[in-house]
């Protein structure tokens, strides 16, 4: 299997280059219903993976769209989620609701997505550049090489996180979206009836489990037609009345600023348990890592895990499984200080950052928790713990870097028989 090795939340490939993202949550889901093992084929780019799929170097697309120029070598599967392609600008420009009234603008995409084909074939004269990666569409964008970056919501909003860059704004939803299939060569047509038995196999609340470990923004697409409405309503009254003219337009802008706030709040809060996300999460690494630059203080970072959940989750279910998530969050929020911020990371791991602390003094309160934890006492018969890895923030480095010491730690503190704390050194 290929898959885009920088398209997160959606897929990636992580430091230790393993498979990582929503797809990789359903990959594992399906591989348990089909007792099929899939073996990652490692490339640097989305082109290169279109490529590998060509030349047979892999037989799958972790996630695939059908068009036109794909199907003399890909076969999809049934779409499983669905999400709107959106535009993001400098926060100068204004929110647009049709995309027609921007078209004439300079866009900026990553070669070979899909979208980039349904736009050219809708807006026939619509300019757009292809760049390697999100983050070099972005700073285009940024740097006002470009009008807007098009993209999903999600990745858009998680991929400016992640790079620190969080003054542009969401302008535009189109009514494209981007409808997420696997993509399985025409050489294996019996792989397509496989992925398509699993998508079909695939309920409800699984589907939304794998989306509310790294996703809490659903789009309201109702509330664009609304506002369609409301807008066209405006127009024609303003060519009748002059003076009502000011008060729709003011309307108007009231209610789009309210979908902006709603999607900013949305998308900082992980939909289970209330928590920060990891959009949250990046957003304030950013403006610690700013002023520990200012003020020489550091700040540690506390990774955490449940330990042994895939048994709970085997033995309870996941309902009982989803009930010690919230409970576990409910936990960490009343340990942590005002400064502090707890977030889930995904599935049953959690973060915490501590505000201007050393490892040491992170430390303390990890094992605050740890005794807390298993000594508290859950909704199922039998003691809960956790593990703990630290890492203390070098300045200088990458939030990245940080976060993977933190892991690695965990990693270790599990390995060494859990309910343990492993900090990662200060060299």
């Amino acid at each position: 299997m290929c898959v885009d090795p920088d398209w997160l939340p959606y897929e990636g490939i992580d430091e230790r280059g393993e498979f990582t993202g929503i797809m990789s949550d359903f990959y594992a889901l399906w591989s348990a219903k089909s007792n099929m093992s899939i073996q990652l084929i490692n490339t640097s780019s989305w082109e290169q993976s279109l490529q590998f799929l060509q030349d047979g170097k892999c037989d799958i697309l972790a996630s695939a769209q059908d068009v036109p120029s794909r199907r003399e070598w890909l076969n999809v599967s049934k779409p499983f989620i669905f999400y709107p392609l959106a535009v993001a600008t400098q926060p100068d420009h204004q929110f647009v609701v049709k995309f027609e009234q921007i078209q004439h603008r300079d866009f900026v995409m990553v070669e070979g997505y899909a979208g980039v084909e349904l736009l050219r074939n809708r807006y026939p004269d619509i300019t757009i550049t292809t760049v390697d990666t999100p983050r070099e569409g972005l700073k285009m964008v940024e740097s006002g090489k470009a009008y807007g970056y098009i993209d999903t919501v999600p990745t858009i909003n998680y991929q400016m996180l992640r790079w620190g860059i969080s003054h542009l704004k969401i302008s535009n939803v189109l009514d494209l979206q981007y409808a997420m299939s696997v993509g399985v060569s025409t050489r294996e047509p019996q792989l397509l009836e496989i992925f398509n038995k699993a998508i079909a196999d695939t309920t409800k609340v699984e589907r939304q489990r794998v989306l509310n470990n790294w996703l809490s923004i659903e789009y309201p697409q109702q509330s664009n037609t609304i506002i369609f409405w409301q807008l066209l309503v405006g127009v024609l009254l303003l060519l009748t009345v002059v003076i009502y003219r000011y008060r729709q337009v003011h309307h108007q802008n009231q209610n789009l600023q309210n979908l902006n706030n709603q999607l900013e709040r949305i998308s900082r809060h992980d939909h289970l348990t209330g928590l920060a996300n990891r959009y949250a999460l990046h957003e304030r690494f950013n403006i610690e890592i700013e002023a520990s630059a200012q003020s020489k203080q550091g700040f540690s970072i506390i990774m955490l895990d449940v330990d042994y959940f895939k048994k709970i989750n085997d033995q309870y279910g996941h309902d009982i499984g989803d009930e010690i998530i919230k409970e576990f969050a409910r936990l960490l929020r009343s340990m942590v200080r005002e400064n502090d911020l707890v977030g889930r990371w995904g599935g049953e791991e959690f973060l915490i950052l501590c505000s201007q602390t050393t490892r040491n003094g992170a430390f303390q309160l990890a094992e605050q928790v740890r005794q807390q934890v298993q000594n508290y006492t859950f909704a199922i018969a039998q003691q809960i713990t956790a593990s703990f890895g630290i890492s203390e923030y070098r300045h200088g480095e990458t939030i990245g870097d940080t976060i993977k010491r933190a892991d690695d730690a965990l990693y270790l503190a599990k390995n060494k028989g859990r309910n343990l704390i492993v900090m990662a050194g200060p060299d």
